[in-house]
């Protein structure tokens, strides 16, 4: 097991928007035919940092059982990149449920990957450092488990952080999944705003809550629930001029049978929403999405994909879209088949017995594939969310780890 050692020293403004040229320490082959995977890196599944035992609430899985030695670096539901090469990643709520995890504490690592290329590298990952998020100045409306605390750090059972953005000033803006919730911290992880509850377009003076909303669950202004349960933020965008966010809903909303998926215009100055709004219609064989990215101000990338695992016939691509008008159905069209990249260097390295799709045909058979980051216009690095310890994606008999994989594009994105 690997230990991490607990840091909150500020390491200065860090880069600002997942569309980033620089800081890549890789030179990516001159052209490739077909999406080629031209590095690889992964974070043992095994990997803990410093804290408080966690895991009383859940029976463990594929050989890893609690209690958990302090906390677990795991499950990343959004990643930035710095502009000195690393990247910020976030866990997501811990281990699955409200229910089950008061017992894991949010935070956004700081993690650094030798990647693996046909130059050489270790595929090693390194932990840096961490932001512990957290409500010292009590700006939540409703009880929150460290509600007594002087420090109130968050929980997995306060809320479920799937997206993240950061802005120019440095601060971190974050997707909840329970409210579903905008949620606004400085770099410190401290919360400077009180959590931002999100508006039927159609409706303004209406929230759209899921069945997890805490205001709810507490009793307090009850709204039905019409977003579905685990159908909250899981992607959100940052517009180039970082004017605009845009919050994506996994899941249709309750008794919608079209397949599309609500995207709401956030202003970021203004801290609230312009009531502009966007419909993305999920392709047959999804049946959700795990991240949103823009590298302009209306085109960008979503990933789409299936409940499915260690599924050699498994729904996993990057979509590419374009918002257009208010109201209506953006553009898509497949950019990338996360089940059948080029793999010409074996970048995986050496494959255990039964993994699956690590040949000269890679894949990236994961039930929760979230997070894609654009690092020019031909280079996206794409990550897993382990969902510590339950998923076996890479190998039906052993816990996934964190793996990072860098993909060239055969025709520029801009």
């Amino acid at each position: 097991m690997k230990k991490i050692a607990y840091s909150l020293l500020a390491l200065g403004l860090l880069g600002l928007t997942a569309c980033n040229d620089d800081g890549n320490d890789f030179n990516p082959p001159a052209s490739v035919k077909v999406p080629t995977l031209i590095s690889f890196a992964k974070l043992d599944v095994a990997t803990y940092s410093t804290g408080p035992d966690s895991g009383a609430f859940v029976t463990g899985a594929n050989g890893i059982f609690p209690p958990f030695k302090g906390q677990p670096v795991q499950g990343f539901s959004a990643a930035l990149k710095n502009s000195d090469g690393t990247y910020m990643a976030m866990a997501d709520n811990g281990f699955g449920t409200q229910d089950n995890s008061s017992d894991f504490l949010l935070r956004i690592y700081q993690i650094k990957a030798d990647f693996r290329t046909k130059s050489g590298g270790t595929g090693d990952v390194q932990v840096t450092r961490f932001i512990q998020l957290s409500d010292p100045n009590k700006l939540i409306p409703f009880d929150i488990v460290n509600q007594d605390t002087s420090d109130r750090l968050l929980t997995g059972a306060d809320f479920d952080p799937e997206s993240m953005q950061r802005t120019e000033d440095g601060t971190y803006w974050i997707g909840d999944e329970f409210g579903p919730y905008l949620l606004h911290f400085d770099q410190n992880g401290v919360l400077l705003d009180a959590p931002i509850p999100l508006p039927d377009p159609l409706q303004p003076d209406l929230q759209l809550r899921s069945p997890q909303n805490q205001l709810n669950k507490a009793n307090i202004n009850y709204v039905e629930p019409r977003v579905q349960q685990s159908g909250g933020f899981e992607g959100m965008a940052l517009s180039q001029d970082g004017q605009y966010l845009y919050p994506l809903l996994e899941k249709p909303l309750k008794g919608d049978s079209s397949g599309q998926l609500l995207i709401s215009q956030f202003d970021v100055k203004k801290k609230a929403y312009t009531g502009q709004y966007y419909l993305f219609e999920l392709g047959a064989g999804a049946t959700n999405i795990g991240d949103f990215q823009l590298y302009d101000n209306q085109s960008g990338i979503i990933i789409e994909r299936d409940a499915s695992q260690n599924n050699p016939d498994g729904y996993k691509k990057l979509i590419h879209v374009k918002l257009g008008d208010s109201g209506k159905t953006i553009e898509r069209r497949t950019l990338v088949d996360l089940m059948k990249i080029d793999n010409p260097n074996l970048l995986y390295g050496t494959a255990r017995n039964d993994d699956l799709g690590t040949g000269s045909s890679f894949s990236f058979p994961f039930e929760t594939i979230e997070d894609v980051i654009i690092e020019n216009g031909t280079t996206l690095t794409v990550l897993n969310d382990n969902n510590f310890p339950g998923s076996s994606g890479r190998n039906a008999k052993l816990a996934d780890d964190n793996e990072i994989i860098q993909i060239q594009l055969p025709e520029a994105l801009y």
